[in-house]
């Protein structure tokens, strides 16, 4: 984010990060099989909303719930100044194959980096931005998130999507046009 660290201070940065990912691992899982079992089409995940958004109440992350006008979309955020990252969670599943594509891994993992960041976010300084994304497979969501200011001010964004493969490089296509 912001602030620059001793090496040390980064080890330490590391290590709590990673205590965080443990200490919730189980009710990260729990979350994902829970999602999973209960696939919700675009603008209808109202499971895995509640259940995602549950977490971050429990975590005392204080979600906007239906964020941006989308009854299915979430935001939580930590700091208010400098560089500003957000991590998305999709949570969507296809019409008669559920959640072929993963998106019960991303919204979870997602939402675990998030709550895990959200921990050290104060001695990082900038801001983190945890945002629900409904509607991923053919509704647009992160679209109309866009559109309506979601991504406004946040220097990155990030995800976590599942593989199965390691993948250090990916090519990837952005909503964003570019007139040269």
């Amino acid at each position: 984010m912001s602030k620059e660290l001793t090496e040390q201070e980064l080890e330490d940065v590391k290590q709590i990060v990673c205590d965080e990912v443990d200490a919730i691992s189980d009710v990260l899982l729990e979350a994902s099989h829970a999602i999973h079992a209960n696939p919700e089409l675009n603008f209808e995940e109202h499971f895995a909303h509640e259940t995602l958004t549950g977490i971050l109440d429990d975590q005392g992350l204080k979600p906007e719930r239906g964020a941006y006008d989308l009854e299915t979309a979430f935001e939580a955020s930590v700091g208010d100044e400098g560089v500003c990252v957000a991590v998305l969670c999709e949570y969507d599943a296809l019409p008669e194959i559920g959640h072929a594509c993963g998106h019960n891994i991303i919204g979870t993992a997602g939402l675990g980096a998030g709550i895990a960041a959200s921990k050290v976010a104060s001695k990082l300084g900038g801001s983190l931005r945890i945002l629900g994304t409904p509607a991923e497979e053919g509704g647009g969501g992160k679209v109309f998130m866009a559109e309506r200011g979601a991504f406004d001010n946040v220097d990155a964004a990030m995800m976590v999507h599942p593989a199965s493969g390691d993948l250090v490089k990916m090519n990837t296509i952005a909503i964003q046009r570019l007139h040269v």
